[in-house]
């Protein structure tokens, strides 16, 4: 699991330490985020599509960043295609209709470029 921690910025040359402790709860697991990306993306998009192994986000709430990822039969993962968030104290989907439609997009420019 990675933790990403947003608006840190280094200086040239500077040594940082970062110790992570979280009190949040994450009613959430990352293999039920990932099930509900799979399941979206399956059903709104494309039966190629599926959710990545997903890693922690720290920031305004408590999330799982869930990559979407294009497969083949043949080829297995192809590439990753966009990300979705899932509030891991709810389960909510954090998406709308044009982070599906640019998902959608960029599959289609994977499958052109990619010998499926």
């Amino acid at each position: 699991m990675t933790v990403n921690v947003e608006s840190m910025t280094l200086g040239e040359g500077v040594k940082a330490g970062v110790g992570v402790e979280l009190a949040a709860r994450a009613n959430i697991t990352a293999y039920v985020a990932r099930q509900k990306v799979t399941h979206l993306v399956v059903t709104e998009v494309s039966s190629q599509l599926r959710g990545g192994l997903p890693d922690l986000h720290v920031g305004e709430r408590l999330s799982w960043s869930v990559p979407v990822e294009l497969t083949s039969p043949v080829r297995g993962v192809v590439g990753r295609v966009g990300e979705i968030l899932v509030d891991a104290n709810t389960g909510e989907l954090l998406t709308d209709k044009e982070t599906l439609r640019g998902i959608a997009d960029n599959a289609s420019r994977l499958v052109e470029r990619s010998a499926l």
